[in-house]
């Protein structure tokens, strides 16, 4: 992972950087939505950190509250 917290080839560090386009749903400090470009149903949106992480169980503890905020705004 290089500093910026993306790493090299990741579809979703590649949105959240501006450099692949998206529909943008919700931009936070912490955490983008856009939707799916391929969606299993109308309007699947997904929900990334800004800082790549693997998992989800990989998202830092004093993220969860944050993250999880969002994804009950995005429901």
């Amino acid at each position: 992972m290089s500093d910026s917290g993306s790493r090299r080839g990741c579809v979703f560090c590649e949105i959240v950087k501006g450099e692949r386009p998206a529909h943008m749903v919700l931009e936070s400090v912490d955490a983008v939505a856009f939707l799916d470009a391929r969606p299993l149903f109308k309007g699947h949106t997904l929900l990334v950190p800004r800082e790549h992480v693997e998992t989800l169980t990989d998202l830092p503890e004093e993220a969860l509250g944050s993250y999880f905020a969002h994804a009950r705004r995005l429901a």
